[in-house]
């Protein structure tokens, strides 16, 4: 891993959990807090596979589906 790359992901991390603090209630733990982080992290992997075409169409997913059942 660069250094480039390193520094992005700390800067992506510093803002996924000022994203969260934003909406920390009282009750909120530890927990919810690393929740949140992952559900976010994998919004932002999802988006950069869609951005490099590295997803697949329904019709796709169907069709392997009926491959891999037979």
């Amino acid at each position: 891993m660069t250094f480039v790359n390193l520094v992005t992901m700390e800067t992506k991390l510093k803002e996924h959990l000022i994203q969260i603090a934003g909406r920390l209630t009282p009750e909120s733990t530890l927990e919810d807090v690393y929740e949140q982080l992952s559900l976010l992290a994998d919004i932002e992997l999802s988006e950069q596979q869609e951005q490099s075409g590295q997803i697949l169409t329904q019709s796709e997913v169907e069709q392997q589906s009926k491959e891999w059942l037979k």
